[in-house]
């Protein structure tokens, strides 16, 4: 997976191209219509990804999925950073995978576009993820067509010298009120690596730091996590955009009209940074970045001032070890048999637990043993167990360090498990997780004090 794209949604295309070639420094790449979907856009080629300004298509048709929203989102938010388009090989396979995660994904569809300047065709297809399930940052996986060159560099316009444009997108700012939310998004549902999770108490700030190729979204929220804060949605604010020379391509702006505060020096030591203002930027945040070789050594890569890296999360209990594997059968002195004459394993007990209404023996193997288990009567679960499926598998049993621990753990995140109880084996207590959290599988959690 990689960061395609930006979206910028802007009212007026033609003012919109006019104030982000001055801003670029870049003339560009295309200019093109989308007539199934009611829209019209231009979009700049930079070295590591393009930025599209999406507006509504006066003469066209409106597509509900895709004017409508964008009509929605101008209505209620205004300009801005509108959507980012996330790049993908196969966005069919992407789409069923996303959503085995939980992703309310659309079914993918086929695009087209026609660049007005030259008559070139591109060729795409996109699958849209609904807002509510991403958290508010309206996403979408895109799998291109068409060759990477038929859609060419921006090229440079007369007034931006070498060092004077943009050359690439450094990072894009998402904005988030509940920050588990958005960290469980981007890794453990889109795959996208955590590179950084830093606090920054002067500033009340902590930020998420994911690496998408060379280009990094940035999860910005408070250090603490308030309660009102759970639940709401995530907001696309912001972009910093890569420059060769600051200091001239801030002189070139200031001649161009457009209001930009900077140089300054970067948060992070060995970066130059300024802010561009006004409504040149038609509602995106938007940040220019120098990287100086300073700011490449391992040393600024490192917490400054009060800023501190939060450590990963601490479980509350610690997985041991697999304990046994717990087969069930219909004569326990068969089965223990068998398995002495087909593998050579012999048993180390035979008991009937008082109470169980099961007969058990064990079988050591290597550091674990196999439990065998017979049932004495007929309502018992093992019994009904054997009735639905027959004999074989019926658990696994992994030994952790604190069993009410684990309970609490799990529960608290919303896994179904039962409360801790005595063992059939002396000095052990167990819970069982339900198999709908563990894929299917009879699990029990087992500690041995």
């Amino acid at each position: 997976m990689r960061l395609d794209h930006l979206v910028i949604a802007v009212r007026d295309l033609d003012a919109a191209t006019r104030d982000y070639t001055a801003l670029l420094g870049r003339s560009p790449s295309w200019r093109g219509a989308h007539p199934t979907y009611g829209t019209a856009n231009t979009l700049f080629r930079i070295d590591n990804t393009y930025i599209e300004l999406l507006a509504l298509n006066a003469g066209g048709k409106k597509n509900a999925r895709w004017a409508g929203e964008l009509a929605r989102f101008l209505d209620e938010n205004g300009e801005g950073l509108y959507a980012v388009a996330l790049g993908v090989d196969d966005v069919d396979h992407t789409a069923r995978l996303m959503r085995e995660r939980g992703l309310d994904v659309l079914d993918p569809a086929d695009g087209s576009g026609v660049d007005e300047m030259t008559q070139a065709h591109r060729a795409w297809r996109n699958a849209q993820v609904r807002v509510a399930s991403s958290h508010g940052a309206r996403l979408f996986f895109i799998q291109h067509h068409s060759p990477a060159d038929a859609l060419p560099p921006a090229p440079l316009v007369a007034a931006a010298g070498a060092g004077e444009a943009v050359r690439r997108l450094d990072h894009i700012v998402v904005l988030s009120a509940d920050m588990e939310a958005a960290r469980q998004l981007w890794e453990d549902v889109l795959g996208v690596r955590l590179a950084l999770d830093r606090t920054f108490p002067e500033r009340n700030t902590r930020i998420l730091f994911f690496r998408l190729e060379d280009i990094t979204v940035e999860i910005s929220g408070g250090a603490q996590q308030a309660k009102e804060g759970i639940g709401k949605p995530d907001r696309l604010w912001g972009a910093a955009f890569g420059v060769d020379d600051l200091s001239a391509t801030v002189a070139r702006l200031n001649r161009a009209g457009v209001d930009v505060s900077g140089p300054r020096a970067g948060i992070k030591p060995g970066t130059l940074v300024a802010t561009v203002k006004g409504p040149h930027t038609h509602g995106l945040a938007l940040l220019l970045i120098e990287h100086t070789a300073q700011s490449f050594r391992e040393e600024s890569r490192l917490p400054q001032g009060a800023a501190f890296d939060n450590a990963p999360e601490r479980r509350a209990f610690t997985l041991r070890a697999l304990d046994h594997v717990v087969l069930s059968t219909a004569d326990v002195d068969a089965t223990a048999a068998r398995w002495r004459d087909v593998l050579g394993l012999g048993t180390r007990s035979v008991q009937e637990p008082a109470g169980t209404h099961m007969r058990i023996a064990d079988i050591p193997a290597g550091n674990c043993f196999i439990e065998l288990v017979q049932p004495l009567s007929d309502d018992h679960r093992v019994a009904r167990a054997i009735s639905g499926r027959g004999a074989g598998m019926f658990s696994i049993s992994v030994e952790v360090d604190d069993l009410d621990a684990a309970v609490s753990h799990l529960r608290s995140k919303r896994v179904p498990v039962s409360d801790a109880e005595p063992g059939v084996w002396a000095g052990t207590r167990i819970a069982r997780v339900h198999r709908t959290a563990s894929n299917g599988v009879s699990l029990q959690l087992i500690e041995r004090r």
